[in-house]
């Protein structure tokens, strides 16, 4: 992540553009297979997902686990989603955590490589499996 990176120039390197030109990117990765520890588009877990999509549009952009998100003081948590935030359902009761990227904010969709079906959209709508896990979504944009 570049060093100017942090809450109070926020906005003036990254833009809302920016996050629709992360989803784009990473709907470019629609059916690529699960690959744990995998790195491209040969086979990729979520965190390289992640990080493999934000470093094409973010150059330098340093590579994080999931959970490691929710400490990282270039992420604010927002109430207010935008299409390319990155939501994190941290790891409970043994699961171990996951994370995407916002494709649908009024549809409540993300896209992430899950071990079961490799680099899809899902919902985290109410009710469905991802809605029933807690999760925390995170934006590079300054918190409102």
């Amino acid at each position: 992540m570049p060093a100017s990176a942090n809450t109070q120039d926020r906005d003036d390197v990254f833009t809302s553009q920016d996050l629709d030109t992360v989803a784009a990117k990473a709907m470019s990765w629609k059916g690529t297979r699960y690959r744990y520890g995998g790195k491209d588009k040969n086979g990729v877990d979520c965190s390289h997902f992640v990080y493999a999509v934000y470093n094409s549009v973010f150059e330098g952009y340093d590579y994080r686990m999931a959970d490691e998100y929710l400490q990282d003081s270039d992420f604010s948590p927002t109430k207010s989603p935008l299409v390319g935030d990155v939501i994190i359902f941290p790891a409970v009761m043994g699961s171990s955590a996951h994370m995407g990227i916002i494709t649908d904010v009024r549809g409540l969709k993300f896209i992430g490589s899950q071990s079961s079906t490799g680099v899809k959209e899902a919902s985290f709508a109410p009710g469905s499996y991802w809605g029933k896990r807690p999760y925390k979504i995170l934006s590079l944009l300054a918190a409102e």
